[in-house]
């Protein structure tokens, strides 16, 4: 008989639930089972998902949501060799074990399953039995605490962003001041850049922007002018971290000679094509709204965590469990909460 398991799932526009009516994996001699801890909710992606906007190809609903993931080893398979219980993971691989349901990534799920790759090898295990979502699984500490390591792919995310547009003694102007424009504003100003200028329209993550960040100056465009406070100003970077075309339109007239007009928010399906004749003259654009590198920093980021540079719990203001992601919605939707974490325990 088969066991079931708790997972989050989108049936169609706007209409989320959680079910428990996805089977269970059951574990083969080289495999882990990883019982998820956590999982944060992505304010772009899974929005996206949910709204069937998605400018890259996604499983079509039902859905299962979820790549932000935090687990742990639960049980291991009698010929694993590499991995033990208790050892902790960030993006541990989703198994379909339905066909009711899609799962792109899937990581809103109770239980996951990782592999012993070098086993498989020594059992001459086929390699198209390989799950190749563990490819982007990286490990941390076993004593990381599970609710701020559903934060961890998101400053990820942004700690990588920050390194990829080479912001040292740059002049910087960011458009966006929620958890991932917070998150990218604080690893440029750890990373040296020279000044940072953000633009929101909401006064309490402006605040945040200065407190937590440490940029230079805030303008809030829904009580300001900016344009006025700008004035000629010239920049080195421009970051659309909001996922707008018109804000890379926008941003890149205020790029000086070779600057760049970075794309880091994640663009809708209805708004993914940009007019390259309208950008500035002699300026470069940096296509990031899926990131580069996140996955290989997690050491170096734990580290940074570890000695108080980055303290997680600064990027998310709620902790819900599965069977309230009707207020998860809401608590994002209003922008009551800056992220929330899903507590699977």
């Amino acid at each position: 008989m088969s066991e079931f398991m708790r997972s989050i799932a989108v049936f169609g526009k706007d209409d989320v639930r959680m079910v428990d009516d996805v089977i269970k994996p059951e574990i083969k001699p080289y495999e882990c089972l990883v019982k998820t801890r956590a999982c944060g909710f992505c304010n772009g992606t899974d929005f996206h998902i949910i709204r069937g906007q998605m400018a890259i190809d996604v499983d079509a609903f039902p859905i299962l949501l979820g790549h932000e993931g935090v687990g742990e080893i639960v049980e291991v398979g009698s010929k694993v060799k590499n991995y033990r219980v208790g050892q902790r993971f960030i993006n541990p691989p989703f198994v379909r074990t339905t066909e009711k349901y899609g799962a792109t990534w899937g990581q809103m799920s109770d239980y996951g399953v990782i592999q012993d790759w070098e086993v498989m090898d020594e059992l001459d295990i086929p390699e198209s039995e390989r799950n190749g979502a563990q490819n982007i699984m990286r490990q941390i500490p076993d004593d990381f605490d599970c609710i701020d390591a559903g934060v961890m792919l998101s400053l990820n995310e942004c700690f990588s962003a920050a390194k990829n547009f080479t912001v040292e003694g740059k002049d910087v102007l960011v458009y966006g001041a929620g958890p991932m424009g917070l998150g990218t504003m604080k690893y440029m100003r750890i990373l040296g850049a020279k000044s940072i200028t953000c633009i929101d329209s909401v006064d309490e993550r402006l605040e945040l922007a200065k407190t937590l960040s440490g940029v230079d100056r805030t303008i809030n465009f829904a009580k300001e002018d900016k344009d006025e406070i700008l004035g000629d100003e010239l920049f080195d970077r421009v970051i659309d971290i909001v996922g707008l075309t018109s804000i890379l339109m926008e941003g890149s007239q205020r790029l000086r000679p070779y600057g760049i007009v970075g794309s880091m928010g994640v663009l809708k399906n209805t708004d993914a094509v940009v007019d390259v004749t309208k950008l500035k003259n002699n300026t470069l654009l940096q296509m990031l709204n899926f990131p580069y590198g996140q996955y290989d920093i997690t050491s170096e980021n734990v580290e940074l965590m570890r000695k108080g540079v980055i303290n997680p719990k600064d990027f998310y203001t709620h902790v819900r469990k599965p069977e309230q992601i009707d207020e998860v919605l809401q608590l994002v939707t209003t922008k009551e909460a800056l992220k929330v974490v899903i507590d699977f325990d």
